[in-house]
């Protein structure tokens, strides 16, 4: 599985992050870590996202790209995880 690093730059509306966590989920990413922070000068909103994933990130990207709401999507980085046995 890979890990990936997204930095969103949002518009600041109610339903914003609801619509970027429904396709993630639909693209078949898995959620490791967010954060969020509000610049309240600009009603704009920054978030990352780490998430893990066999698929390429293309996908998700392009997917983000299209909501109404997003201003802009930069992929960060790509690591392989390492997958624990039990």
């Amino acid at each position: 599985m890979k890990c990936h690093l997204l930095k969103i730059r949002a518009n600041n509306e109610p339903a914003t992050m609801e619509q970027l966590l429904r396709v993630v989920r639909f693209r078949g990413f898995k959620v490791d870590k967010i954060s969020m922070s509000i610049l309240p000068q600009e009603h704009v909103m920054d978030v990352q996202v780490s998430v893990k994933s066999l698929r390429p990130i293309h996908l998700l990207e392009n997917q983000l790209k299209k909501l109404v709401d997003v201003n802009q999507v930069f992929v960060e980085q790509a690591t392989a995880a390492q997958a624990s046995v039990q």
